[in-house]
């Protein structure tokens, strides 16, 4: 195998890696909104009527930490997910540097790139405006 071909080989393993990353990241994003929503769904409808003052107090306190929670854990999230989403862009930038490198049928159209990577980038938007509304409603 020739130089070339097997520095395109290591940037096809490269992309499949950060393509694992990104997809296990939205995992993390939808998990972990799932499981705070809930909390917070819960924590909202909560009869008043049997908390103990103790309780009262802990039930306000999660009521705005929650939000604030989730907001953080989207942003953190969304930046690694951003991170994948560059060194993607990067490698394929290094593979179309190869003399010969013809990539349409490995990486797609450009609007298929796109529109791939519209969830990735828009979820945490979504959950972001939903936080957001919450802790300013």
């Amino acid at each position: 195998m020739d130089a070339n071909r097997g520095d395109l080989e290591t940037i096809r393993h490269r992309l499949e890696h950060e393509d694992n990353l990104l997809n296990q990241r939205l995992s993390w994003i939808l998990t972990s909104q799932s499981f705070l929503l809930t909390g917070y769904a819960i924590l909202l409808n909560a009869p008043a009527a049997l908390r103990s003052e103790t309780y009262a107090r802990d039930h306000h306190l999660l009521m705005a930490l929650i939000p604030l929670s989730g907001v953080v854990t989207v942003f953190l999230i969304w930046a690694a997910i951003i991170a994948a989403l560059l060194a993607m862009r990067d490698l394929r930038a290094r593979a179309r540097a190869h003399p010969g490198f013809e990539s349409s049928h490995i990486q797609g159209r450009p609007m298929t790139r796109w529109l791939g990577i519209a969830a990735p980038t828009l979820i945490p938007a979504v959950f972001l405006v939903s936080w957001l509304v919450i802790m300013l409603h």
